[in-house]
């Protein structure tokens, strides 16, 4: 079956972790790549009978390539079949398309926010200790300026790069705090990581993301969606966090217009 450059780019990834594999753990990575369909549609048990492997090799194997065991694996390869079904656009220097495209991103972002939700998350950071934003690779950029911004308004209010630092704050934080979370997929390790921690930690937590019916939105206390379309040039990820900066900048106009004298 001829697949889409999304879900070829998750593959390409999982095949750099080949060389950690062992023979068998390959076998299950091939079967993987060769029929996703099946894979996502499949238990783990059945899986194993297929290539005559146990489901202890599965699980070392889906560990081995960096994910907590075989269903998370399979969720991550079932939202990317999901994404290649979605509009995909391809990357223009042709100024009209690239801003109707933003412009739609935009414009649905917008209308999926709900006023409530900017007052419950305004008052969610009214009554905190301190912020937190969380955000790996591109969604950084969006934490930073955001905390830079929730910081010149007086609330304490960080965002660190460093995965480590991140793990360290998140078991560090209380239920007096409030977490903000910023993922384009709502599916990723670290985040997801990080999101458990703080549920168990009872922190508050205000999600940002990209997807629908994610892990990460299911845990968190509010969830802001926004429109965001994917876009690859060759291998690179070009899709927008225009949406995402948009999503934190009404939340913290909504906050200081709210609840800060100037």
């Amino acid at each position: 079956m001829k697949r889409g450059s999304i879900v070829n780019i998750f593959f390409k990834k999982l095949q750099k972790q080949q060389d950690k594999l062992s023979r068998l753990e390959q076998q299950v990575l091939a079967y993987i790549i060769d029929h996703p369909e099946e894979i996502a549609k499949s238990r783990i048990d059945d899986v194993a009978k297929k290539i005559y492997v146990s489901t202890a090799t599965i699980s070392r194997t889906s560990k081995a390539l960096g994910y907590s065991g075989f269903q998370e694996l399979k969720y991550t390869l079932i939202h990317h079949l999901e994404e290649e079904q979605h509009t995909t656009y391809e990357p223009s220097q042709n100024f009209t398309q690239l801003t109707t495209r933003i412009q739609n991103e935009m414009s649905k972002t917008l209308q999926a926010i709900q006023p409530e939700k900017l007052e419950l998350g305004a008052r969610l950071l009214a009554n905190s200790q301190r912020v937190e934003f969380f955000g790996v690779g591109s969604s950084y950029t969006c934490c930073f300026e955001a905390a830079r911004k929730l910081t010149f308004a007086g609330r304490i209010s960080s965002a660190r790069e460093d995965w480590d630092e991140l793990r360290i704050v998140a078991n560090h934080l209380t239920s007096d705090d409030v977490a903000i979370l910023v993922s384009y997929s709502g599916e990723t390790i670290l985040p997801l990581e990080y999101v458990a921690i703080l549920k168990e930690r009872n922190v508050p937590i205000i999600a940002v993301v990209g997807s629908k019916n994610s892990p990460l939105e299911k845990s968190a206390t509010l969830v802001f969606h926004v429109n965001v379309s994917n876009g690859y040039y060759g291998n690179i990820d070009m899709s927008s966090r225009i949406p995402m900066h948009l999503v934190l900048e009404l939340l913290i106009l909504h906050y200081i217009e709210t609840y800060v004298e100037i």
